[in-house]
């Protein structure tokens, strides 16, 4: 559902440009769908400690698990940059500075830059792999997990309120990076707790979600301010859904486990499918002829479809071999299983 959204936000998004539409379609009710982003990021933090809680203060289980997040993040997003370089190169689409090989290579292995990758949405891979870098820091020290996290924290909202940074400081101190931290505390206080009327606090966080966007549409509510609600909200759904499904009261239906499996393929495609429709639309005279709702149905079903297609076919079986490529010396790795679907 997180990816859904975020594939309605780039729906509502690209088309404004002057070259398609020159507007946002359907009155930009569907641009506040990039809280997903929000959502992905608490998410990460959650999954992170909670697969990985046990291996905090055990430095032997490090190279499994930078061997799990290099399969997980980097491995299907090589692949689409394997498609899209190419094309870049090869037919001048995009500015020039995607043809430019220091830059190809810093956004291929997610170097911050102060522009955008030459995958646009990989910027939020940029702060997945910091967070994942610092979480590494922790599997070496147990204790500097809550020094770290609490300094962390604090000088991101130092940067914030305080005193701003140029690049890299602004990168190292984003706001959204916060979302990790509250992520991480999800999975600790999950981990001690039950959480009491969980179906309650789920029904709170859809509540927090649904005044977000409305907020958002009236232009009611700040940048920072956004980032707290949809922060917010996603920690109340974390954690709503988790009780529930832990304490067997969520089914969830195989399709949707399916889309949750599949939901970083669509993400890594969809913006990419969604500039091919609009190109592919306004570059001949069926640009005119075709209805507000008709192109923005194909820009959210089309992106989605090939985001599975791309899980099915390239994705998981590119993941499943380079982690059967481990090399031998590395610990194995073990997880306690809480929810369904792949880390």
């Amino acid at each position: 559902m997180a990816a859904i959204l975020v594939v309605l936000h780039h729906a509502t998004l690209i088309p404004q440009e002057a070259r398609f539409l020159g507007y946002q379609p359907l009155h930009s009710f569907f641009f506040p769908g990039h809280m997903g982003v929000e959502f992905f990021f608490v998410l990460s933090g959650f999954i992170i400690m909670h697969a990985h809680a046990d291996d905090l203060g055990r430095p032997e289980r490090l190279g499994g698990y930078l061997w799990r997040r290099i399969s997980r993040i980097f491995v299907p997003y090589w692949i689409v940059l394997a498609v899209l370089v190419p094309m870049y190169l090869l037919t001048g689409m995009g500015t020039a500075d995607k043809r430019d090989w220091s830059y190809i290579a810093m956004s291929a292995f997610l170097v911050p830059q102060t522009s955008q990758p030459v995958l646009g949405v990989a910027w939020t891979l940029t702060h997945e792999v910091l967070f994942y870098a610092i979480f590494a820091l922790c599997i070496l020290s147990r204790r500097l997990l809550p020094i770290m996290m609490g300094v962390w924290i604090s000088l991101i909202l130092v940067n914030q309120y305080v005193w701003n940074l140029p690049f890299p400081g602004s990168f190292l101190l984003s706001l959204y990076n916060v979302l990790f931290i509250l992520g991480i505390g999800c999975a600790w206080l999950l981990r001690r707790v039950t959480v009491p009327r969980a179906g309650l606090v789920l029904a709170l966080g859809l509540a927090v979600v649904v005044t977000s966007w409305v907020l958002e549409l009236s232009m009611q509510v700040r940048w920072d301010a956004q980032r707290f609600l949809f922060g917010a909200s996603s920690v109340l759904i974390i954690l709503g859904m988790a009780e529930l499904e832990r304490s067997g009261r969520l089914r969830v239906p195989s399709w949707l486990v399916l889309g949750g499996a599949a939901s970083y393929g669509i993400y890594l495609v969809h913006a990419v499918v969604q500039s091919l429709i609009l190109n592919a639309t306004f570059r001949t005279a069926v640009g005119g002829m075709v209805p507000d709702w008709a192109l923005f149905a194909a820009l959210v079903v089309v992106p989605v479809a090939v985001g599975l297609a791309f899980h099915r076919v390239a994705e998981k079986p590119a993941i499943a071999l380079f982690r059967a490529l481990r090399p031998g010396h590395l610990a194995v790795w073990s997880r306690p299983r809480l929810l369904k679907g792949s880390a």
